[in-house]
């Protein structure tokens, strides 16, 4: 069922892992897809499989903490579609090591990535939706904002932050018929998690979780479908884990 047909969505980071699964979910329920990413390859390769499948799409290349990448997106967004109805603020890095061990830099460049970008790429975009007094975003953020996972302290702290920007925007904006979600992924497989984790450790990390396997990309592509559908319409401020019930228990016994 095409439930978005006609609707405009933004994905940034969408050149790989769950920015493509998450585009590719958004194509398949008739939404047009602009495709952002840093790399145009990645994109040019998105790009290809969303129209694929009979919708339209765009690719910008842009960096969602710099606020002129983020105008120039929304501007081609409009020039193109005429407007924006979904948001998916789905950029992020991370980098795997012990707090102590983490530089000043390493702190700035997850933080601006995974929770400036998000906020730019709001700001921008919010005014739009408000225009036209309807829109929905989501947020990726992680069960590492509730949860201890791996040694990644800024990740985790800016995945916190997402939930607690996701909250009080969605108060900010629901008068004028925006609603703002974000969703909490466990372990996704994605070219992140192989950069991370050995094959062995992939192994191992995936018979811990209830459900039994680590999650895919489009797991999270279905949710965010779900969540900016109308089927949502009475939900804003929310945070949904998508985890495979990795967030269900501290201690695997």
């Amino acid at each position: 069922m095409q439930t978005l047909a006609g609707r405009v969505a933004i994905v940034t980071g969408a050149g790989q892992g769950i920015g493509r699964g998450v585009a590719l979910c958004l194509a398949r329920a008739g939404a047009h897809v602009v495709i952002n990413d840093l790399v145009q390859e990645r994109i040019s390769r998105t790009v290809s499989e969303v129209e694929a499948l009979t919708v339209r799409a765009l690719g910008v290349v842009g960096d969602v903490t710099q606020s002129q990448d983020v105008d120039r997106l929304v501007q081609e967004t409009l020039h193109h579609f005429g407007s924006i109805d979904i948001l998916v603020n789905n950029a992020g890095i991370a980098v795997l090591k012990p707090m102590v061990e983490h530089s000043e830099a390493e702190w700035d460049a997850v933080l601006n990535v995974n929770l400036k970008g998000v906020f730019l790429c709001c700001q921008r975009v919010v005014p739009e939706m408000i225009k036209q007094k309807r829109g929905a975003i989501v947020n990726i953020a992680s069960i590492a904002a509730f949860h201890y996972t791996v040694p990644h302290v800024p990740y985790a702290a800016s995945k916190a932050g997402v939930v607690a920007l996701t909250r009080d925007l969605a108060y900010e904006v629901a008068r004028f018929g925006v609603r703002v979600n974000a969703i909490a992924p466990g372990p996704i497989e994605t070219p992140l998690m192989a950069s991370a984790l050995s094959p062995q450790q992939k192994e191992a990390y995936a018979r811990s979780i209830p459900l039994g396997r680590l999650g895919q990309p489009e797991d999270i592509g279905e949710a965010v479908v779900f969540l900016v559908s109308d089927a949502a319409s009475y939900i804003t401020g929310a945070t949904l884990p998508v985890s495979g019930g990795t967030d269900l228990r501290v201690l695997n016994v």
